[in-house]
């Protein structure tokens, strides 16, 4: 039996899988090609396939920290940034990797937060 995390990201993979079929019925039939358009490949395959389920399970799961679950998410974001920057061109590369740097830069400040809080946390013992 697969855990609730493995369906999540099971039923994540399986849209994805859907998303793929109907685009390639749409370019059978109309001559209209996903990957013409590198943005919304670019979110469709990190949005639907990485992010969106590890979001998720970062809000809901307790066994895993929501911290590693950010974390690879953000770095998976920068890496299909990465890839689809390089197959995109002109202002739509630009944006593709404006996103993916926002993300790690996104990540960096999530860490910083945390590590302001956790030391917020402790306060020193003063002396009489």
């Amino acid at each position: 039996m697969i855990d609730r995390n493995g369906r999540i990201v099971f039923g994540a993979l399986l849209v994805l899988v859907l998303i793929l079929t109907v685009s390639a019925i749409a370019e059978f039939q109309y001559g209209i090609e996903l990957f013409d358009y590198p943005l919304l490949s670019f979110l469709l395959f990190a949005g639907v396939a990485v992010v969106a389920p590890q979001l998720y399970l970062a809000m809901t799961d307790d066994h895993v920290p929501p911290r590693s679950r950010i974390q690879f998410a953000a770095v998976t974001t920068a890496v299909f940034a990465i890839v689809f920057a390089g197959i995109a061109d002109g202002v739509r590369s630009l944006l593709i990797a404006a996103i993916g740097t926002c993300a790690l830069f996104g990540l960096i400040s999530y860490e910083v937060l945390i590590g302001y809080r956790s030391t917020g946390d402790e306060s020193p013992t003063r002396a009489p």
